[in-house]
């Protein structure tokens, strides 16, 4: 009896190299590799991520990078900023031009070399076709990584299913009308939304597209709707400037029908927000250890760094740490000078700071470990332990890293640098847990008073406690997982049995 094929399911959970949106998807990945052909795509600094997992987890997962031209290897590191710069409208219009088989109907349509050159990377994967020549990018490579590349796609591309992420919306709707045109493009792709934050009820995907589109000016969204929307019967490139017979609203709409999964409980979120029949709330998705020693942590001992020191206070702000470069200075200094307060003398300060940051950070104090990479899992895992009462950790309030230390039951203090920073820290209070702080009162003489707060308030940590039984629970279920594989065998959901899993 012949093999049954193993259904195809491609993760594309952000464009940018944004770490917290990944790592879901990797937790989902992780689940899922025995029955399903599992691969990623985006572009070429978010493989780090993926390879780095690889290596650590003994996975093969397979990364294929797209917009090669749009965000060249280290374009993360170059643009830190603001978020609002890291997102190119060239990609987009890269995507849109994808609808075309033959580079010639792509030039017609106003697309730049650039642009037809990640178009024909996107095809090559999504539908296996490579009319026009295989992808560029490739062929600055040896003949065995070309060939090697070649049978992964045979095994990979064409899937059957992408989990893109709610900041790939815009993308996700081009890709859908692009599936639904009924020509050469259409694959009968299905298609699924990862949100890694606590969203609003209101700011849907469909909203969120409807924010990426002020990037782009009347013509460029006439171009956008008349080549995306048109029947392929009926396109005609003299025509691109003409009022489209579609609307923003009749783009965006698929969205509205495509399941949503929020990594996360539905108690950590604000009760009085109400989702749609199709947003469910899953799993928290706690991936294995991920990332790699970086040149500062390459020689340390953490078996003996950990085992040795009995009250540690671990201090992270997370993978964006850039984006609050300022404030996330002051903080650390703040904590490393106050590290140096009599009353702080058996603790021990292990100081995660970024691989840029930490080379700005000076100490040279016993007690203080500044490193840009550190194995976080092991930390909390540590830090949990009966032994290591006293210890804490310090966050800047990321939705990744509080899941984290949530199911570890690790006491932490939040100090929100930004972002939906300050609105998870409140979604803590309202479960009971109140632990957040604000830089301006972190000083040498405050900190001791600040960690005792949070491990001596005992209704905070009855209630950490019991969130995080109620994490393990729903980590255990793998319900997204579940729901995920579900929805690629069958199509839908109809059937699935939420409370069964």
């Amino acid at each position: 009896m012949a093999e049954t094929k193993k259904k195809k399911i491609v993760f594309w959970p952000d464009v940018y190299k944004e770490q917290g949106h990944w790592l879901p998807t990797l937790a989902w990945a992780e689940h899922l590799k025995d029955d399903f052909d599992i691969s990623f795509m985006g572009i070429l600094d978010c493989k780090q991520i993926v390879d780095d997992y690889n290596r650590q987890n003994n996975t093969n997962f397979f990364y294929y990078p797209i917009f090669t031209k749009t965000y060249p290897m280290g374009y993360t590191s170059q643009i830190q900023a603001s978020t609002n710069e890291r997102w190119k409208p060239d990609h987009v219009k890269s995507l849109m031009y994808a609808m075309f088989y033959h580079n010639d109907d792509r030039e017609d349509a106003g697309a730049n070399e650039n642009q037809i050159e990640e178009a024909t990377e996107i095809r090559y994967f999504l539908t296996e076709d490579c009319d026009d020549g295989f992808p560029e990018y490739f062929e600055n490579f040896d003949d065995d990584y070309q060939n090697e590349i070649k049978e992964k796609v045979k095994q990979y591309g064409n899937p059957d299913l992408i989990v893109s992420g709610y900041f790939t919306a815009m993308e996700t709707a081009i890709l859908y009308h692009l599936n639904q045109r009924g020509d050469d493009f259409s694959r009968n792709i299905l298609f699924a939304i990862s949100t890694t934050y606590l969203r609003h009820p209101s700011e849907d995907p469909a909203v969120r597209v409807m924010q990426n589109l002020q990037a782009f000016n009347n013509m460029e969204q006439r171009y956008l709707l008349n080549i995306i929307m048109t029947d392929p019967d009926d396109f005609d490139e003299d025509e691109l400037e003409k009022e489209p017979s579609s609307s923003i609203d009749d783009f965006v709409l698929p969205l509205t029908d495509m399941h949503e999964f929020i990594p996360c409980t539905k108690t950590f979120d604000y009760a009085q927000y109400e989702h749609g029949a199709k947003v469910h709330y899953v799993e928290p998705c706690i991936t294995n250890e991920l990332g790699e020693p970086d040149e500062l942590s390459a020689k340390i001992d953490w078996n003996t760094l950990l085992t040795t020191n009995k009250k540690i206070v671990f201090v992270t702000a997370g993978s964006q740490i850039l984006d609050y470069k300022e404030k996330a200075l002051v903080l650390f200094q703040s904590i490393i000078d106050a590290m140096q307060a009599s009353d702080m003398k058996e603790y021990h300060l292990i100081l995660c700071a970024g691989g840029t940051l930490a080379q700005s950070l000076k100490s040279n104090y016993d007690n203080v470990t500044i490193c840009g990479w550190v194995p976080q899992r092991q930390i909390l895992l540590t830090l949990a332990q009966e032994d290591h009462k006293g210890s804490c950790a310090i966050i800047h309030g990321g939705l990744a890293t509080i899941k984290e230390c949530v199911y570890c039951n690790v006491p932490f203090l939040v100090l929100p640098l930004g972002k939906d920073q300050m609105d998870n820290a409140l979604r803590l209070e309202d479960c009971g847990i109140n632990n957040y702080f604000y830089i301006e009162f972190i000083k040498p003489k405050c900190l001791l008073y600040f960690i005792n707060q949070i491990l001596q308030d005992y209704v905070s940590l009855s209630n950490l406690a019991a969130l995080s039984k109620e994490f393990h629970d729903a980590e255990d279920s793998h319900i997204g997982a579940k729901a995920i594989a579900h929805l690629a065998e069958n199509g839908n959901l109809d059937d699935f049995d939420w409370d069964a899993v």
